[in-house]
């Protein structure tokens, strides 16, 4: 009995169609090489057909290869030495610099902290100053103000000492 698929259609097409199928083959095809070099995948290679019984000399040649190959194999051992060796140091000047890096900026701030300092004192050496002269014509108007002055200079001396016990803890 037939079988009753229907009719198959006709397996032409128009030519432009058929080259630009053609070309997104060959691009793909080309791509996929491209990742593949990529990536670092090699084709394999052909293995060596050896050297022929029949050849004069065979075990000299033998020799030869092998003594070859073993140079070989000790330069790229030696290379990979002097890599590593050469990426070590690299990396501890890398983390020399970058100690002195910190060290130098440690050292800034505690330049600037002294300065913030002494301007803190200076400052309150100077308010201490208006404070007593404020004070002076405070007594003679009633000295209540007068207190209210010395409690807040044994705060400020309070928070002196703090601060310079601090820069001391950073110091060390």
């Amino acid at each position: 009995m037939a079988k009753l698929l229907g009719k198959k259609g006709s397996k032409r097409q128009k030519t432009a169609l058929k080259y630009n199928i053609q070309k997104r083959v060959r691009e793909h095809r080309r791509r996929v090489r491209k990742e593949a070099k990529k990536a670092g995948s090699k084709r394999p290679q052909k293995k060596d057909p050896g050297i022929p019984n029949s050849w004069p000399f065979k075990a000299q040649m033998l020799e030869s290869l092998e003594r070859q190959k073993k140079a070989k194999e000790q330069e790229l051992e030696k290379r990979r030495q002097e890599a590593r060796s050469k990426a070590k140091e690299e990396q501890k000047q890398r983390e020399q610099e970058r100690q002195q890096v910190i060290a130098e900026r440690e050292a800034q701030k505690a330049a600037k902290r002294k300065q913030q300092v002494e301007k803190n004192k200076k400052e309150r050496g100077r308010a201490s100053a208006s404070s007593a002269a404020a004070g002076a014509s405070g007594a003679s108007t009633g000295g209540k103000g007068d207190a209210d002055a010395d409690m807040d200079d044994d705060e400020d001396d309070e928070d002196d000492e703090g601060e310079e016990e601090e820069e001391d803890d950073d110091m060390e």
